[in-house]
């Protein structure tokens, strides 16, 4: 790794150390009744905001700490996955409620700064050339797991994280439509990002 782009990795890494901290602090603020690590953690889970930060997160500090690149594949699914999160939050879940102290630093870093700094960081950065066109296949895994994981919680818990996975208000019918809808766009993304990773490999060849 360069020295530019450990340091953008570094800055990505603790964008999101940052907003994990701020997003423990408000859930221990709005859940004192849940006021112990793993109380505050449970409630966390139940988002795949915190599912794909929190593994952007890691993943990025063992680079920093490593000084080393992760496989092509892996920092493109991490690509995909944080893009997908900014887009379905700005897109679907942004609300007119105005965000202040905390809430405000979380919603930007998790929704905002991290989906914009790590695909730059992807473009700049990252290995591509060894991207597989299978590999659109195997960053379906990860949102699949989630999908299953939340609407199981919501069935045990009657809490569901997002309208477009509520059970209750959607049927099977209905919830079947929505995660064939995102399985479809992860699938897509994935394509795009595939292609343009490979692009850009071979444009750096015939230089």
């Amino acid at each position: 790794m360069t020295r530019i782009s450990q340091s953008l990795a570094l800055l990505i890494f603790l964008c999101e150390v940052i907003a994990f901290a701020a997003s423990f602090s408000t859930n221990m603020a709005a859940h004192p009744h849940a006021a112990v690590p793993l109380g505050i953690l449970w409630l966390m889970a139940r988002y795949f905001t915190i599912w794909t930060n929190t593994l952007v997160g890691i993943l990025f500090g063992v680079m920093v700490w490593r000084k080393r690149m992760l496989p092509p594949a892996l920092l493109g699914a991490l690509t995909l996955w944080i893009i997908i999160v900014g887009a379905v939050y700005n897109l679907l879940l942004a609300g007119d409620a105005s965000l202040h102290g905390l809430d405000w630093l979380e919603n930007f870093l998790f929704h905002t700064a991290a989906p914009i700094l790590l695909p730059i960081w992807w473009l700049l950065f990252a290995p591509k050339r060894a991207l597989q066109w299978r590999d659109a296949g195997l960053w379906l895994l990860w949102p699949a797991i989630y999908l299953v994981y939340a609407v199981f919680r919501g069935i045990e818990t009657g809490f569901y994280p997002y309208f477009f996975l509520n059970l209750t208000q959607l049927g099977w019918n209905g919830l079947a439509i929505w995660c064939a809808q995102f399985v479809i766009a992860f699938w897509l993304g994935g394509l795009v990002i595939i292609a343009l990773g490979r692009g850009m490999g071979l444009l750096r060849l015939s230089r």
